[in-house]
C-alpha cells in the first residue's frame, strides 16, 4: 500500500508518516518503561549488594575488648610524655648554648631528611608537629634545612620517624628517582623529568641540573632554603597492589612503615651512612691526638 490508498477504501484515510510518527511515540514509551525497569534493577542490585558487603564486615569485624581499648590509651599517653620530654630537653639545651652559638650550630648543621614513620594512631601533639612541617601522611618525608622552627620540632619527632643526613650518591638517586617541584601558586607538584624543567624553577639560584641541585643542598649554599621551598615532599608509599602490601592488615598498612618498603631501605641507608660518618671522624680525632702528643714529646 502506498501513502496515499485507493479510494474505493471505506473509513478515515490517514496518511503513513501519521501512523509511522504514532508508532514510533508507543515504541519511545515502551522503551522509556524497560529503561526504568532496568534501572531500578541495577539499583536493587547495588543496594543488595551494599547490604551484603554491610552484613559481612559486621560479621567479620573483630570486637576489641576495653584492654585494649586502655593498652592504646596507655600508649598514646606515654608516647605524649615522650614528646614533651623530648621538646623540654631541646629547650633546655637551646637556653644553655645562647642564642649566638645555637644560631651558629645552626648555620653549620647539614641539610636532614625526615620520613613519617608512624599513622594517625599516635598523640594530637605529635600529629600536629608532623602537619607543621608538612608531613601529614604515612611514608612522606621531605628535605629540611634546621632553623630555631624546626630544629626542636626534628628532635621531638624521632621517635616517630627517620631522620638522617644523605650522602651526595643516595640524594642524587633520590632527587632522579622521586624528586618533584613545588608549584606555591597552584599547590600542586611536578615530577621533575629534565635539566630543562630545574632550569626554568631553579634557573635565577644558578641550579641549572640535577648535580647541581645536589651541590646546593649538600654543600649548603647561600640559596639552599629558597631551594629547598620549590623542593616537594616526597611520598615513599609502596605500591598497594604489591604482595608485600596485599598480605597485610588494615593496621599495619594505615599504621606501621613495611620493612620491605623503599622508606625502610632508605632508613637503612641512613643509618649506615651516619655509622660510617661517625668512625671517621673518630679516626680524624685520633689522628689531631696522635699529631698533638707527638708536637708535645718533640
Amino acid at each position: 500500500m502506498g501513502k496515499n490508498p485507493p479510494k474505493w477504501l471505506p473509513g478515515e484515510r490517514v496518511k503513513e508518516t501519521i501512523l509511522l510518527q504514532r508508532k514510533s511515540v508507543e515504541q519511545l514509551r515502551v522503551d522509556r518503561v524497560l529503561r526504568r525497569d532496568k534501572l531500578q534493577e541495577r539499583r536493587e542490585r547495588h543496594k543488595a549488594k551494599i547490604d551484603a558487603k554491610r552484613k559481612r564486615k559486621l560479621s567479620t569485624k573483630k570486637f576489641i575488648s576495653a584492654q585494649t581499648i586502655l593498652k592504646r590509651a596507655q600508649l598514646r599517653e606515654k608516647q605524649g610524655r615522650l614528646f614533651q620530654k623530648i621538646g623540654e630537653k631541646a629547650t633546655g639545651k637551646k637556653g644553655r648554648m645562647g642564642e649566638e652559638e645555637y644560631g651558629k650550630a645552626l648555620e653549620d648543621s647539614r641539610v636532614v631528611l625526615i620520613v613519617r614513620a608512624r599513622g594517625k594512631l599516635i598523640p594530637h601533639e605529635v600529629a600536629l608537629a608532623f602537619g607543621r612541617l608538612g608531613l601529614r601522611k604515612l611514608y612522606s618525608a621531605r628535605l629540611l634545612c634546621l632553623n630555631p622552627f624546626t630544629d626542636p620540632l626534628v628532635k621531638q619527632l624521632g621517635p616517630f620517624s627517620v631522620v638522617g643526613h644523605p650522602e651526595p650518591a643516595q640524594l642524587n638517586e633520590l632527587l632522579r628517582t622521586r624528586g618533584a617541584l613545588w608549584n606555591e601558586e597552584t599547590k600542586t607538584k611536578r615530577l621533575i623529568n629534565g635539566n630543562l624543567m630545574l632550569e626554568k624553577a631553579l634557573g635565577e639560584y644558578n641550579v641549572l641540573c640535577i648535580e647541581d641541585l645536589c651541590d646546593v643542598i649538600i654543600n649548603k649554599t647561600e640559596h639552599v632554603r629558597d631551594v629547598l621551598k620549590h623542593i616537594a615532599p616526597f611520598d615513599f608509599h609502596p605500591p598497594r597492589q604489591l604482595f608485600m602490601e596485599r598480605h597485610r592488615n588494615v593496621y599495619q598498612k594505615m599504621e606501621v612503615m613495611n620493612k620491605e618498603s623503599f622508606a625502610a631501605y632508605l632508613a637503612q641507608e641512613l643509618k649506615a651512612s651516619a655509622r660510617r660518618e661517625k668512625r671517621a671522624v673518630g679516626k680524624r680525632k685520633a689522628v689531631e691526638e696522635s699529631s698533638q702528643s707527638s708536637q708535645k714529646t718533640s
